[in-house]
């Protein structure tokens, strides 16, 4: 946390000025720094950094500038604005002083942070440990065969394009709807009445849905619904909703390569479920209550009902 507060402060407080077209800020780093055109990763490590008789390595500072880009898009630090490198730099060193002050009082040695640092170590192990198994639980011939399944289960299936406004009480509703009926522009509505305050201030929009996505009330009423239809109020345990239909279609699946990532990630996840219900079941498991005595124990994995993550759309 320290680290993550520190360097991205440092780093980025300049980095707005990227953002403006700004013939002062050159991308190309000065001739006597460019020294290579090859990637970050691929210059020979050096000492980029003294602390009193510390040595900062320049691939420490690449991880940590990697670090800020999420999902490995980090661009090349030699790139950058040398204020912008100084920056990180002064991210680091002042980490580095940090942990120095902080080893000067004995902080090594607490028992709490010894505690906190095993803790740690072992969430490291295991999801080092389990991140490679998940890479060896899933083949090709899997994604296919599952991503076939999926095209079998749309086969025949609908999809409606659709916006709503929620309130709270059946009075306001059938207000609104009388509104509607004289030719009142539901995008303004929305806006200015809907509850759900995401959709609301894009006019209600909800995008493209099946069935199964809503809950079960909003759902058999949207489905009811004709390409240009307004429903009646229609409750359910969100409030009421005035529900719009602007479009239907054929339920339409992305290719296999659009879906290979998330087919991955959902085989990966079940493999390793499974994985874990096989350690549980071979190992010896008792399970005691505070009276002492024994009680069922059981090594399936349970699903948390789903209940609380249906807002008006299932994720």
């Amino acid at each position: 946390m320290i680290r993550s507060l520190l360097v991205t402060a440092a780093a980025f407080i300049s980095l707005p000025a990227l953002a403006a077209e700004d013939d002062s800020l050159d991308a190309t780093p000065p001739a006597a720094e460019k020294a290579t055109d090859k990637p970050a990763e691929a210059v020979k490590d050096y000492t980029i950094i003294k602390v009193g008789d510390q040595d900062i390595k320049y691939s420490e500072v690449v991880e940590t500038w990697k670090g800020l880009f999420p999902g490995g898009s980090a661009p090349d630090f030699n790139t950058f604005d040398e204020n912008i490198r100084q920056n990180v730099l002064r991210g680091l060193v002042s980490e580095r002083l940090i942990y120095n002050e902080a080893l000067k009082a004995g902080y090594d040695k607490n028992a709490e942070v010894k505690k906190r640092i095993a803790a740690l170590e072992k969430q490291v192990i295991m999801q080092s440990f389990m991140e490679n198994k998940a890479k060896n639980l899933t083949t090709d011939a899997e994604l296919h065969a599952a991503y076939d399944a999926k095209v079998a289960a749309a086969k025949g299936q609908e999809e409606v394009k659709a916006r709503h406004i929620l309130v709270s009480s059946e009075e306001e509703a059938k207000k609104i709807k009388a509104q509607l009926n004289k030719g009142a522009d539901f995008d303004k509505l929305a806006k200015e009445k809907s509850n759900d305050k995401g959709s609301g201030s894009n006019g209600g929009e909800l995008g493209w849905f099946t069935k199964d996505k809503m809950v079960p009330e909003f759902a058999d009423a949207a489905f009811k619904l004709k390409k240009g239809e307004v429903s009646d109020p229609v409750k359910s345990e969100f409030g009421w909703h005035i529900i719009k239909v602007e479009d239907r279609r054929p339920v339409q699946l992305p290719s296999f390569d659009e879906m290979k990532d998330s087919l991955k990630g959902e085989l990966a996840n079940k493999a390793v479920q499974t994985y874990v219900e096989g350690l549980l079941k071979k190992s010896e498991i008792k399970y005691y209550g505070s009276d002492g005595k024994e009680k069922p124990f059981t090594t399936t994995m349970t699903p948390p009902a789903d209940k609380a993550d249906k807002a008006d759309k299932k994720d």
